[in-house]
């Protein structure tokens, strides 16, 4: 395992938060963004002129939560009308997805959350809150969706039709159930929805969608139907939302993360669940599919950490036809991001370890405009945290 510190460079933090470490590591880097005040990152998307665009939550102190939208050059340095922040009338709110159209020139949707006060109670509720930007992050449309009880987006994708889709979950009578929806260009909620509703149902959760160009996939953590603990579904469907499902787990406590597509029809899901040590670690499944029909499902990795946990979060295709991983590797109380790269083949090459002090964690992953590895996460220390990129080189070097 190579070990990168981040425990010189998170002093420039506190010079500035835009600064290039040096005119020699221009093009690898680490930046911070935000407020250092329980920041959450959600998402990042590299863009046709080589920049990034990143979306998250920042928590100000006297303005609560907002969503926020931050866009930068390819160096990390963030554009002039940049951070933009989000809200709907004050309400604290913030943001889990993002899609950049046509490579960022067309704007950006950002998908998250508004909480609004529960019924005078000091309880909240969230409903979904979406924002559809320009380039410069100036407001097109924004709207909010929702219930008496919790919806969550955690994952949207552009339709191949006009229009978005969003997986998530939706809280009925204290259970968490499979949700998916669609709105139009517009914003408008299109009068069709996914719920998937399981009796046992505490946890279960839509966690990433994969648009084919033909169909959709969906990754979801589901309960066992019979026992305790979570399996990992995999559903397909087109635009009229009506799934054919897949279960992959056993009897393992596993749950979904994210899925790529490897060849026509034949695809990898990312995923992680607790050994018979009680350890995490990530398991890798190959699926093969005719139509909506996952024919073949095979477990070709595991890959565990030599103590503790190993969560892993995103996973992207690299350039040599590979693939890797971005996640959270925790043992004890040492928590750090890492970068873990698997080959075509499947076979498991040494992880790169991002720490310093404080808790270090593993959002997503895009491979940078010269082939680089982009990692998204956060790095906080006791209640503060602020949003991370780390740019390195193919091989995870900064």
């Amino acid at each position: 395992m190579r070990y990168v510190s981040l425990m010189a460079l998170l002093a420039i933090l506190f010079v500035s938060c835009e600064r290039d470490i040096s005119p020699v590591q221009a093009e690898r880097f680490v930046k911070f963004y935000g407020s250092y005040l329980m920041d959450e990152a959600g998402e990042v998307e590299v863009l046709d002129n080589g920049g990034y665009a990143i979306c998250g939550t920042v928590n100000a102190s006297g303005q609560g939560k907002r969503m926020a939208l931050i866009v930068t050059d390819r160096y990390g340095n963030m554009l002039n009308d940049f951070p933009q922040y989000y809200n709907e009338e004050g309400l604290e709110a913030g943001a889990t997805s993002l899609v950049s159209l046509q490579g960022g020139s067309d704007g950006f949707l950002l998908s998250g959350f508004v909480e609004r006060p529960a019924g005078g109670s000091q309880n909240v509720q969230k409903d979904i809150f979406l924002v559809r930007t320009t380039r410069t992050g100036e407001v097109l449309w924004q709207r909010s969706y929702g219930s008496p009880e919790d919806e969550q987006v955690e994952h949207a994708v552009k339709m191949t039709g006009p229009g978005f889709m969003l997986a998530g979950s939706q809280e009925k009578s204290g259970r968490s159930n499979i949700f998916v929806m669609e709105v139009t260009e517009e914003g408008d909620s299109i009068p069709i929805g996914l719920n998937f509703p399981n009796p046992n149902a505490e946890n279960a959760t839509a966690n990433f969608l994969l648009n084919t160009g033909r169909d959709y996939l969906c990754v979801c953590t589901f309960d066992k139907g019979f026992a305790e603990g979570t399996d990992i579904l995999v559903l397909t469907f087109r635009e009229d939302l009506s799934p054919l499902i897949r279960k992959l787990s056993g009897e393992w406590d596993e749950y979904g993360s994210c899925l790529v597509e490897e060849a026509n029809n034949r695809y990898l899901l990312l995923g992680n669940r607790n050994n018979a040590s009680g350890n995490s670690e990530m398991v890798v499944y190959a699926l093969e599919k005719e139509g909506l029909v996952v024919t073949s499902s095979e477990l070709v990795a595991t890959i565990g950490g030599p103590n503790g946990d190993l969560i892993g979060k995103r996973m992207i295709r690299t350039p040599d036809g590979g693939y890797a991983i971005v996640g959270t590797q925790q043992s004890g109380t040492d928590t750090q991001m890492f970068l873990q790269f698997l080959s075509s083949g499947f076979s498991v090459g040494s992880p790169v370890s991002y720490g310093s002090s404080g808790v270090q964690a593993g959002r997503d992953i895009d491979v940078g405009a010269d082939g680089g590895m982009v990692m998204l996460g956060i790095n906080s220390f006791e209640t503060n945290s602020i949003i991370s990129l780390i740019k390195t080189s193919e091989t995870g070097d900064l």
